[in-house]
């Protein structure tokens, strides 16, 4: 397949070097101001934010880092691969097949509680495909490429794959808890390679809607496109609640996740897990994974103006902290994990900090931060930040802690 964009020429990293986050630093100076707008008139009202900060910030965002997203299509067709009881008869499975435009289709796999009417429901994005999330075999494999790394034979999925991110995935938690559980394979949306050909990106960029140019969009911005389509069709089903969808992904799914429900306001809430540069994490202090590390090797998730920012975060006109603060006043929980030192916990728990303000302008006020917490610790409800012990990983502690928090405002 034919590449967009050779990656970036920068001078090699020492990857050798151990790699230790200051966790005692203070706030980062020097932010871009959340509440000021361009013309430097301050930000006080729910209105001021709505309709004049929050729309700048969002066009913002787009211009240097996510690129514009073309509109939805004007309909989703769906086409139901399979419905019905799983062999335990504690859930409903339904495998939909949903057709974009351009030839592109994603397969939606979701679980839903039996005797729940109109079950709230997780929705995030895989890795490898929806069969891998569960040792279920009638769980149909992805027909999109997967690459050799994450199981792929020849670029295509198969049975040995099977259930090799189930411990990613606690459906029995969740369902035995009442909540649905939808997932879809970020493959299935678009590639995650430096190639357009297959995936959304690639027709669309060859369509009169969007050109390719410096602010076209990136594969974090086309998968959180996907998400909504997701979206768009859970709120049509009769077993889930529409109005409670809450977002949630890990690591690069987790940057999407944050991306999807900062411009979509149809999610109930957003969970990013380990989301580190480009998600959760600010930019600025440059740590662990620092955009120089990034765009090098994964710049096609970015438009293009963002690379010029490699090594020089000092001068973006904005932060990730704009990110989460278009999120506000749904509900948003940032988790990190302490040895996770690429995705910077610091760094997520400071954006955090910083985009608290806009929920503040709604009246929502208990993050209340007192420096980086300790370990197992909860800070605040709405927005929310956790650090746990361990690695860059999802364990069923994390499920548990989501189901927890999700179930204050979506119960």
């Amino acid at each position: 397949m034919a590449a967009c964009h050779a990656p970036l020429t920068l001078p090699e990293l020492d990857r050798e070097t151990p790699f230790v986050a200051p966790m005692d630093l203070p706030a980062t100076p020097g932010l871009p101001e959340l509440l000021t707008l361009s013309t430097g008139e301050r930000v006080q009202t729910e209105r001021d934010w709505l309709e004049a900060r929050r729309p700048e910030i969002a066009r913002t965002m787009e211009h240097y880092v996510y690129g514009t997203a073309p509109e939805p299509p004007s309909e989703t067709r769906a086409t139901v691969m399979e419905e019905r009881l799983t062999e335990d008869g504690k859930a409903w499975r339904e495998q939909v097949r949903l057709h974009l435009d351009e030839g592109i289709s994603i397969d939606l796999l979701v679980y839903t509680p039996v005797g729940v009417e109109r079950a709230p429901c997780f929705l995030g994005l895989n890795f490898w495909g929806n069969h891998a999330t569960t040792h279920d075999p009638m769980v149909l494999l992805s027909e999109s490429w997967v690459p050799s790394s994450r199981g792929g034979q020849d670029g295509k999925a198969n049975d040995a794959q099977r259930g090799k991110r189930a411990d990613r995935w606690d459906y029995e938690q969740a369902i035995s808890r009442g909540w649905a559980v939808a997932t879809l394979y970020h493959g299935d949306i678009d590639p995650d390679t430096w190639t357009t050909d297959d995936g959304i990106r690639g027709p669309r960029a060859k369509s009169e809607r969007l050109v390719p140019g410096p602010h076209s969009w990136g594969t974090l911005r086309a998968w959180a496109w996907g998400l909504s389509r997701a979206l768009d069709h859970l709120v049509e089903n009769p077993r889930i609640d529409g109005d409670r969808v809450v977002v949630h992904g890990h690591s690069r799914n987790g940057k999407t996740a944050l991306v999807a429900g900062a411009y979509d306001e149809r999610f109930a809430g957003v969970i990013s897990n380990h989301s580190g540069c480009g998600g959760a994490a600010l930019s600025r202090p440059a740590r662990g994974e620092t955009v120089e590390r990034i765009v090098r090797v994964l710049g096609y998730w970015f438009t293009e103006d963002f690379w010029s920012f490699a090594d020089r975060e000092e001068h973006l006109p904005l932060d990730q902290h704009f990110l989460l603060a278009l999120i506000a006043p749904r509900p948003l929980l940032v988790c990190s994990a302490i040895e996770d030192e690429w995705a910077d916990p610091l760094g997520e728990y400071q954006a955090v900090e910083a985009a608290a303000p806009a929920w503040a302008l709604f009246g929502i006020d208990d993050f209340k931060a007192a420096g980086f917490p300790e370990t197992g610790d909860l800070v605040g409800t709405v927005p929310a930040y956790h650090v746990r012990e361990g690695g860059h990983s999802v364990v069923s502690e994390d499920w548990t802690l989501w189901i927890d928090w999700a179930d204050q405002f979506a119960r």
